[in-house]
């Protein structure tokens, strides 16, 4: 079998094993959040924008940003058409009624674990790194969000009153079970921890 035939049957797997997953995690499009709500964790693998807690924040922060470079208020850039459709502000309250409608996005940590393995097969290892770091993790029951979103975004700056927001390293905040960078034999596939992330 030659290398294009062996990189086809992978793209298959690949396909294959997306099965029930909505997205596959893509870096910057595609984001991989972790969240904690009522003591129960999920991952979900989601459009990005969905994520601003605050979206009020941001849209004022936009406004006063067009100002400042002297252009008009050119309107509110935010989708109205996505999962966060009448819910401005995403914070404990109303986090319930959003879980239900992103749904479609969660995935298991296996199906997580499975997908990173078929790319590290066709993808170079940096590209897998930064399509399969978490990007956010979201304890809602703590009122808190950490990121590690690789770009200027900061979601840890729109959230609502009373939540913490942070740019930091999260990974150990997680769960053991829940770590789909660890393969079977408990290896870092994408050396995310250097502490084997216990």
């Amino acid at each position: 079998m030659d290398r294009r035939t062996c990189y086809k049957c992978t793209n298959k797997k690949i396909k294959k094993e997306l099965g029930n997953m909505l997205l596959e995690p893509k870096s910057l499009n595609n984001i991989i959040v972790g969240l904690l709500i009522d003591n129960f964790f999920k991952w979900y693998v989601s459009p990005k924008d969905l994520w601003f807690l605050d979206r009020k924040k941001l849209t004022d922060t936009y406004i006063k940003k067009f100002k400042e470079i002297g252009l008009k208020n050119i309107g509110n850039n935010i989708e109205e058409v996505d999962e966060r459709k009448g819910i401005e502000v995403l914070d404990e309250y109303s986090f319930r009624e959003f879980t239900r409608r992103i749904n479609k996005y969660s995935v298991s940590t296996d199906e997580l674990r499975k997908l990173l393995k078929l790319n590290l097969l066709t993808k170079s290892k940096e590209e897998a790194y930064y399509s399969f770091l978490p990007s956010l993790y979201v304890n809602v029951d703590k009122r808190e969000l950490y990121s590690l979103y690789p770009e200027s975004a900061s979601y840890e700056d729109f959230l609502p009153e009373n939540w913490i927001g942070r740019y930091e390293d999260f990974l150990s905040k997680i769960d053991w079970k829940e770590k789909y960078w660890y393969d079977e034999n408990g290896l870092d596939l994408l050396n995310f921890e250097n502490n084997g992330g216990k």
